[in-house]
């Protein structure tokens, strides 16, 4: 039976981007609208996309605290990502009868493109970008949305053959019928704890991906990824050699990416910095070969790929490399970019980590930090907790100071990687903030 938005009425909860993006959907689709924000009048008013929209919904937006008579003509939620399911408003919806879902799962409801979906710690937006790159290049309309890109309902009415999806924990623990024709979870460490409680519930909502998934590409190494269904069909891929699906394989004293045994591409070709990015590039390959477009078509146009900011991106070298990771907001990406660097850095691997940890284990670091980390240049308001986590650490006043001691550490050949390991609200407006920041900083002990 098909899904009409004109047979329901709605509350959207939160007027974010995400928020937004379903107002206009569903107005625009003839739907009964209303919402809430637990921003002020005054916040919202700041926004003038926000102000336009709630014009166009004649002031029926709530600020204040909500009654059960606000739900009153509403038999749907669709709540923003931003907002937890656990504050008051959606309690108050469900003791009201009415059904509570994120924007995904309407999405999921209206979509008749096929869709691939990508999940994880660490890497989804490298993976979702470049899955959409090597879709486009070959020939295919993909638009990559959800939590990059565009809001998920805004591709609903292009002309777009394929639908590349990044998915947050937020987004999946309120979706319920997302069918994919191929799914991955990149990685999982611990992040959103604060949001979550613990990390079993973060692990179950990132694994909903699974849920109605025809094929699901699988890191063979990975810990806590494995989907759970024992029925549903896999493609592997991992950094050891493998006559199935893809692997690493030393062919003529080179390591070549390969696919069911047969070479694709030199691994030094790839202009990705670090062994997790050519895990991203299998994961890629996986979910395009699921969407019709084979590894041998996709492979060539890999080397024009350029990284989003902030994701393992080198800013400067003078012998000296400078690589801005600022995206690694948990250990786990750190891990990723330490792992991922250590076996193409000549010289020393000094780390200028810290800001605020979200009650994260920053111990969990110190055996990777012994492994790979000359120094660590700590900041923020968690330094102190790198400084625990190994010996080596020198406290700095603020992430410029931190890279002219990195700087003045730093020998040819060394690596001076920002890689915080940590939220950058402690300090910066945003990770985006934080990583101009660091180039800033590196230009200026550069130039001295």
């Amino acid at each position: 039976m098909t899904y009409s938005v004109r047979e329901h009425s709605y509350a959207v909860g939160g007027l974010g981007m995400t928020g937004q993006a379903c107002v206009r959907y569903l107005l625009s689709h003839g739907a009964k609208v209303k919402a809430f924000d637990t921003r002020s009048s005054a916040a919202l008013s700041d926004e003038n996309l926000t102000k336009d929209m709630i014009a166009s919904m004649q002031g029926k937006v709530e600020t204040s605290p909500l009654t059960s008579a606000f739900y009153d003509d509403v038999d749907t939620l669709v709540l923003s990502p931003g907002l937890s399911p656990e504050i008051e408003q959606v309690a108050l919806a469900k003791s009201c009868g009415v059904e509570v879902i994120g924007d995904i799962e309407l999405f999921a409801r209206l979509n008749t493109k096929p869709v691939v979906g990508i999940t994880g710690s660490n890497g989804k937006t490298t993976a979702t970008l470049l899955a959409t790159h090597l879709l486009n290049s070959t020939g295919l309309k993909a638009l990559a949305a959800g939590n990059v890109g565009l809001p998920a309902l805004d591709t609903l009415d292009t002309d777009a053959d394929v639908v590349v999806l990044e998915l947050s924990s937020f987004q999946l623990e309120t979706t319920s019928n997302l069918a994919l024709n191929a799914a991955t979870i990149l990685n999982l460490s611990d992040d959103h704890l604060d949001r979550h409680g613990s990390f079993e519930r973060y692990a179950s909502a990132k694994h909903r991906i699974f849920d109605n998934a025809s094929l699901a590409i699988v890191w063979r190494d990975g810990d806590n990824i494995q989907p759970r269904s024992v029925s549903l069909q896999l493609m592997h891929y991992g950094l050891g050699e493998s006559e199935y699906g893809f692997g690493i394989a030393q062919i003529d004293d080179k390591a070549q990416l390969t696919f069911n045994g047969n070479a694709l591409i030199d691994v030094s070709e790839i202009q990705l910095a670090g062994t997790h990015n050519v895990l991203n590039v299998m994961a890629s390959l996986g979910l395009c070969h699921a969407l019709g477009v084979s590894p041998e078509a996709a492979v060539p146009h890999i080397k024009n790929f350029t990284s989003a900011p902030h994701r393992c991106v080198e800013v400067a070298n003078n012998g000296v490399r400078f690589i801005d990771d600022s995206k690694a907001t948990n250990v786990g990406a750190t891990i990723a970019a330490l792992e991922g660097l250590a076996p193409v850095t000549t010289g020393k691997l000094l780390l200028i980590a810290g800001g605020d940890a979200k009650g994260a284990d920053i111990n969990a670091l110190s055996p990777y930090l012994l492994q790979h980390v000359a120094q660590v240049f700590a900041i923020g308001k968690d330094a102190e907790l790198f400084a625990k986590a190994f010996e080596n650490t020198v406290l700095s006043n603020d992430l410029s100071d931190a890279v002219k001691s990195a700087y003045s550490a730093a020998s040819h050949g060394d690596v001076v990687l920002l890689s915080p390991a940590c939220a950058s609200i402690d300090m910066f407006d945003n990770y985006m903030h934080r990583g101009q920041v660091f180039k800033n900083a590196v230009e200026e002990v550069i130039a001295a």
